[in-house]
């Protein structure tokens, strides 16, 4: 069944609202009549089934049947530099489709993005709506602003209950089961570099804070892929 986002403002009680682009689409595209059953979420966790009440020129208007709520337990904060074009785009697509919880990128030497339009900030919104809806997603992937590299990990070790990785193509010897051995962790934050890599001086910052580097693998990934791989792995414990 379809799922659609509506914001949590136009959920009240056992009635929501659909207006502006979205009930236009809803419609005139996907053909929604009066008395249809839909699925929608408001991208805090509540998923609902829902009838169409009513459809005027610019709003749609429904009763609530039932609802769930569903957030991940263990939450994946991904730090990342930001690929070249349009692959971040396309990360945060597959990030959001396979489960990240929050995404911050990372300004450093090699990648020194230090702020987003409004514009951006909003598409970037609009990507990760898309792929919760695709995916029957009922929360939405948090983009954050950029942070310098050395606040991120800052931030990042202030909670103990959540591990902290960072891949990196000269580590050799950890790989990423051997951290879920014997511990249990409510989460992960990961770090994924620029093309190039991490500096050293990078590196030697991150494991003076405890944080641990890792091996994906032989092979040198770009930024996109080894954000996917790295969480995919850990949303697996492997």
């Amino acid at each position: 069944m379809p799922h659609f986002y509506v914001k949590p403002d136009d959920i009240k009680g056992q009635s929501f609202s659909i207006s502006g682009e979205q009930a236009h689409y809803l419609v005139n595209v996907r053909r929604f009549k009066t008395d249809d059953k839909i699925m929608i979420f408001d991208g805090l966790g509540n998923s609902y089934k829902a009838q169409v009440t009513s459809i005027n020129k610019n709003e749609i208007l429904g009763k609530i049947i039932y609802s769930s709520y569903k957030i991940p337990k263990f939450k994946i904060h991904l730090y990342t530099a930001i690929p070249k074009g349009d692959r971040f785009e396309w990360m945060i697509e597959k990030c959001a489709e396979i489960g990240v919880f929050e995404i911050t990128p990372i300004s450093t030497k090699r990648s020194m993005t230090t702020s987003f339009s409004k514009n951006k900030s909003e598409r970037y919104k609009k990507i990760s709506i898309s792929a919760s809806s695709q995916c029957i997603r009922s929360d939405i992937m948090k983009i954050n602003e950029p942070l310098d590299f050395k606040r991120a990990c800052k931030d990042a070790i202030v909670n103990k209950t959540l591990i902290n990785i960072l891949p990196w193509e000269s580590e050799n010897h950890i790989l990423l089961r051997e951290l879920f051995k014997s511990s249990s962790y409510g989460g992960a934050n990961i770090f994924i570099g620029p093309e190039g890599g991490f500096e050293n001086g990078k590196i030697e910052f991150a494991r003076s804070l405890g944080i641990h580097t890792i091996s994906l693998g032989e092979n040198i990934l770009r930024v996109e892929t080894a954000a996917i791989v790295a969480s995919a792995l850990v949303l697996n414990r492997v």
